[in-house]
Order: C-alpha cells, then structure tokens, then sequence
C-alpha cells in the first residue's frame, strides 16, 4: 500500500485550496481547476495500482467481459458475414424469372385456398399447363423442368447427385454455360450434360465429352453419352436440383427422363417462367395463379420469385444474427456478475485504505466516483482486447466456413458499449457501499 499511501499524502497537501489559501477570485479559480485535475489523476492512479498490486484478481475479474465481448463480436460478425454472402451469392439471380411449383410455398397460398396450409394435393403438371402458362400477357419463355436423385456410375465408381429433365429449345441460359463440347438437342435420346463439379471431381478420372456413364434410379439402369461439360459456378437458382451443389447437376432431355423414371405418367416438377418486363411480376404471377384454376381447381400450386426468396432469407438471416448477438449478451451479463463479486470482495479488503482517504478529506462522491472509475475503465479495457480477440476468431471462423470475413463498426461500438456498462452497473453497489463507510470505523479495520 505504500503507493496508496503517497498517492493520499498528496492529496491532503493539496487541501490547501480548499482551505483558502488562495486569496484572489483567480487564483481560487486556478486552484480549484487544479484540485478537479489532480483528483483525476489521483483516481487513476489509485485503480493503475490497484490493478498491479493484484493481477491475477484484476485478470480473472475481466476475464468474464472479454469473453462476452469476444462472442458478442464473434456472433455478429458470423452472423453479418452469413447475411453478407446469402446475399452476395442471391444477387446473380434473375429477376425477370418466376418459378411455378406444385404444392404451396406459403401458408394459405393462392393455389391452396385461404388458410388451407397445404391441405390440398399438390397439382400435376403436364404440357396443358406449359400451353397456359405460354399464353399468359408478358411471358417471353417457359420452361419445364423435372427432377430425380440419381446414382451415378462412372468407371467402376458410384457417386449421388441430381438430375433433370428439360426442353432443350426452352433452355437458352443453359445452353450459353456450356464451356465443352455442345448443349442437347431435341433429337437427343441417351445423352446428358454433366456439371463441373461432376467433370473434375466425382470421380478419379476427369469425366469429358464422349465418355459412358450409367445412372440408377430406383435401380433402374439407363446408359448415356456425356455430350457437354457446364462452366464452374456457385449454386444461385431454385428448381436446378434437388440441394446439390449446381456442378452436380445432370440434364437430360424430358424423353430420356420418362424412361428412365418408367413411370405410367410424366408430370413436370417446376415450370422456369421469365417475362419480359421484371417490374410487372406481381401481376404476371397474378394473371397465372388465375389462368392455373382452370386445370388444377382442387390442387395446390405456386408462383415464387428470387426477390420474394431472398426477402424470407434476409429476414430470416437478420434475426439468426441478432439471436447469436443475445447468446453472446448472456456471457457478459455472468461477466458482470462475477466483476460485482470481485468488487464487493475489493471493498472489504480496502476498508482501511478508504477510512485513510475519507479522513484525509476525500468525499462521499471521490469514493463513488473511484469505484466506478475503476469498474469503466475495467470494463474499456476488457472490451477492447475482447475485440481485437473477436477480430481473430471471426477471420478464423470466415476461413473455415467459406463466409466472408465482415467486422462492423455497429459489432465494435456495441462491444464496448455492452462492456462498460455492464462493469459500471455491477460496480455501482459495490461503489456505494464504499462510500458508506464510517471514517472511524473503517481506520478500526484490520
């Protein structure tokens, strides 16, 4: 405590100002300017030799904060990367495409009456639906798709993935992703274009234009050429697959799709509708879900667009982030407990010292003052190497998970916030009870 000590006498020599010394208005002023200065100083030298005189305690009091700063930062900053790369990687999408699915995407759809949830049987999709949908103002193509998981057999070697049937004439996009070899035609029977992902790295061998593969669907085995290989890309569209990556795609044409399935019928899974003008979707959608009554009265269908799927994501996204933002606020709540702790255990310890500082002149308000000084500058100090810890975890965490590495000034302001008023609203009973204390009674302490 001699430190302590020092600090104390130098604040007893400069009651000289409180006393009168000063004779003139200016010069009680400068005192008085001095007094507030030192008491300051004097403050922050008492907590800087607090802080050393027990570093193992000051260490495990901030421990708690830096860890709930650190997940408060690593939660956000997941969560803002995960936000930022669904939507990066949505932002490819078409906007001029509208997608006609079976079944409703929405509680009480159109296509499944006011508040049915879905309790109407899915429609089945035929070429009467394409010809409808082909007739509706604003359309420019439509193209139907259907969808199967397959296993896949290449040289001995069996791999998953998913596969769909198309109208080559109707898939014009397709047909410009092609980067080996050539795109289907209408006469084609047994063959198939294959995703980059299955060219370069299914198998051991690179699968190119012109080898045999086998497919398998419910063990039913139908051999195809390998005409066209698709350039490298992240999966942006909905209705390509069935959750695959999009190099894992195999097309085929709607023919060659029937027979493998050998089904009694064939029904289309999704129509791919784009329009001419992407600022008349609504009412183009409108003018579908009306037109697709006519055949499917009593069955459930839907039109959805990338905008309305993005829109749910984000939304979805924004509250996953600030959920992971409370979880890491739970963390520093028990930070703030424990400093609480620390600092009531810190008053019984110090009561001889605060009696001295009491009767040397110092006011109930320096004490409180002090205690939460001492709590602030705990809990700045904590926030920020909780943040710069933060930092790292989340570029770590970015780099394993494929996320975009994204601190943000919200995440670092409101680390520092949280922290600091965490450790002051703990320290305030503690600051408080020091305050209390009886001069005479704390110089008796031992």
């Amino acid at each position: 405590m001699g430190g302590r000590d020092e600090v104390a006498e130098t604040r007893l020599q400069r009651r000289g100002c409180r006393d009168g010394v000063a004779e003139t208005g200016l010069q009680r002023r400068g005192c008085r300017d001095e007094v507030a200065e030192m008491r300051l100083q004097d403050m922050l030298e008492f907590i800087s030799l607090g802080f050393k005189s027990d570093r193992f305690k000051t260490l495990m009091s901030s421990l708690g904060i830096i860890i709930g700063v650190l997940a408060i930062v690593v939660m956000l900053s997941v969560g803002e990367g995960l936000y930022t790369g669904v939507s990066d990687q949505f932002s490819t999408l078409d906007l001029d495409v509208i997608h006609v699915i079976p079944g409703s995407a929405h509680f009480g759809g159109p296509g499944g009456g006011p508040g049915s949830r879905n309790a109407a049987e899915p429609a089945k999709f035929t070429d009467k639906d394409t010809k409808v949908l082909e007739n509706v103002p604003g359309v420019k193509n439509v193209a139907p798709r259907s969808l199967a998981g397959v296993v896949i057999s290449f040289r001995n070697t069996n791999s998953s993935s998913s596969l769909t049937g198309v109208d080559p004439e109707k898939e014009h996009g397709l047909r410009e992703e092609v980067v080996l070899g050539r795109w289907l035609s209408g006469s084609d029977h047994r063959s198939i274009v294959i995703g980059n992902g299955i060219s370069q790295g299914m198998f051991r061998m690179k699968v190119a234009p012109g080898n045999k593969i086998r497919l398998y669907y419910k063990d039913r085995p139908m051999d195809f050429t390998v005409v066209g290989v698709l350039k490298e890309e992240k999966e942006t569209g909905f209705g390509g697959g069935m959750g695959d990556s999009a190099g894992n795609i195999l097309y085929i044409t709607h023919k060659a799709m029937d027979e493998l399935l050998g089904g009694e019928s064939y029904y289309y899974d999704v129509f791919q509708v784009t329009v001419y003008n992407p600022n008349q979707l609504d009412s183009i959608i409108d003018r579908i879900m009306n037109d697709m009554r006519r055949h499917h009265r009593d069955e459930a269908y839907d039109a959805i667009t990338p905008r309305e799927i993005l829109s749910t994501l984000m939304s979805t996204l924004s509250m996953i982030k600030y959920a992971l933002a409370g979880i890491g606020a739970i963390s520093l709540l028990v930070g703030g407990i424990g400093i609480a702790n620390v600092m009531m255990l810190t008053v019984r310890e110090r009561v001889r010292e605060i009696g001295t500082l009491l009767a040397l002149g110092a006011t109930v308000e320096d004490i409180r003052r002090q205690y939460l000084l001492e709590a602030g500058v705990l809990g700045m100090v904590s926030s920020i190497i909780g943040i710069i810890l933060g930092a790292g975890a989340s570029n770590a965490i970015g780099s394993l998970a494929g996320l975009p590495f994204s601190i943000t000034p919200e995440s670092m302001i409101l680390g520092i916030l949280f922290g600091v008023l965490t450790t002051t609203i703990a320290g305030f009973y503690p600051a408080n009870r020091a305050a209390r204390l009886d001069p005479i009674e704390a110089l008796r302490a031992e």
